[in-house]
């Protein structure tokens, strides 16, 4: 098998290829604004207050900070990323970040365009596709069936959530196009993992098509992993995994503080790591009954993931493991895991921009948030600059 090494994350030229310096110049002064979590905190204020006021600032956002995460408003407008990124043996996973539906109608909506979606990705032969259960049923639902799912009310929204997740579960299985669940906030999460299971039961009989979200930054993700594993081997079905480190970090601990409850947050990125490893080990250690799906930009994460594909001789393009950053991040990682001939994909965040905005302002804070990872993402596109000589040009 190829071997890789940390060096190869260093590569700036294989990392950018696919960017003009125009693309390269703005990437830089973006990150060098995330790169100050003072001007990220006044940056996000005065977006709020700008969208409050309905100030025409939508091109400048889509100009900015949005072209650099998200691939268009529609997905036809994401077309020429996921052609360039299929040149360099990248795959693509459009994601309609619109959050927070509030109403039935809107739910129907969503599920309906979600449908729409993947039916659309799979012509193109693209595998993936994430949904967000707070675009299916209300955070308050959510909350409820969670903390009581016995009650007459909880059970007829799961019953609503169930039937809608299903339609689209259907839906992927006819298309072949997997489906990622996504995770959220912890107090509702209990409901998105058991209607995910409960669904597992019928549609990862074969093959893994349905994966549920691990975050390890939470306490007892990998508890979780191995007890959930278990009850799909009682069962009798595959276990989809999907494996990040997590958000909502400062929202939790906030939330924790206000209502006196214990911090359901790691005490430390140490701990964080460590829950991370040890799951990413667990999963591939059982890789004949899990399919895995590693989102990070953590270059080690990596490193890891390929040192024990290498311990249990695991091809690098088994279909039952994939490596995944979000578009505009760790282009160093994607382009050098793919050059390689492992399975890389993107994911690209779409909709209409002042529809993604808590994405875009959830972006901005946590790679402001998270010690060095802005800080690598800035140093690595001035080192690229200065490769092709443009740096001075700014």
């Amino acid at each position: 098998m190829q071997q890789i090494n940390k060096n190869l994350f260093n590569n700036t030229k294989l990392a950018y290829i696919s960017k003009s310096n125009k693309e390269l110049k703005k990437s830089f002064f973006i990150f060098w604004i995330l790169n100050n979590q003072l001007l990220v905190k006044i940056g996000t204020i005065l977006l709020k207050v700008a969208l409050k006021l309905k100030l025409p600032i939508k091109n400048m956002i889509k100009n900015t900070i949005f072209s650099q995460f998200c691939g268009g408003e529609t997905l036809s407008e994401c077309d020429k990323i996921i052609s360039s990124l299929s040149k360099y043996n990248i795959s693509a996973m459009p994601d309609y970040s619109v959050e927070g539906e509030i109403n039935e109608e809107g739910f129907e909506k969503n599920m309906n365009k979600t449908i729409n979606i993947i039916t659309s990705i799979s012509k193109i032969k693209l595998p993936f596709y994430v949904v967000k259960l707070t675009g299916l049923a209300s955070f308050d639902s959510l909350e409820k069936i969670s903390s009581n799912k016995n009650t007459n009310f909880s059970k007829i929204e799961y019953l609503k959530l169930k039937n809608r997740l299903d339609k689209i579960c259907k839906c992927a299985a006819d298309n072949n196009v997997n489906l990622l669940i996504d995770a959220e906030e912890s107090w509702i999460q209990e409901a998105i993992d058991s209607v995910t299971l409960d669904l597992m039961k019928k549609y990862n009989k074969k093959k893994v098509i349905l994966f549920l979200t691990f975050q390890c930054y939470r306490k007892g993700a990998f508890e979780r992993i191995k007890n959930n594993y278990k009850f799909s081997q009682n069962e009798n079905f595959y276990l989809g995994v999907k494996l990040v480190r997590g958000a909502y970090m400062e929202k939790e601990r906030q939330r924790a503080i206000n209502l006196d409850y214990d911090d359901p947050i790691q005490s430390t990125k140490d701990h964080t790591d460590m829950e991370f490893d040890a799951s990413l080990e667990y999963c591939i250690n059982n890789i004949k009954k899990i399919s895995l799906w590693i989102g990070s930009h953590n270059e080690n994460s990596f490193l890891q993931a390929i040192s024990l594909m290498k311990k249990f001789r695991i091809k690098e393009n088994d279909n039952r493991i994939w490596f995944s950053q979000l578009f505009g991040m760790s282009d160093n990682i994607s382009y050098a895991l793919a050059d390689s001939n492992y399975n890389v994909i993107k994911l690209i965040p779409f909709g209409p921009v002042e529809k993604t905005i808590p994405y875009l302002i959830r972006r901005a804070k946590e790679n402001s948030s998270v010690k060095g990872q802005t800080s690598r993402q800035f140093t690595l596109v001035k080192s690229e600059m200065k490769r092709r000589k443009i740096l001075s040009l700014i």
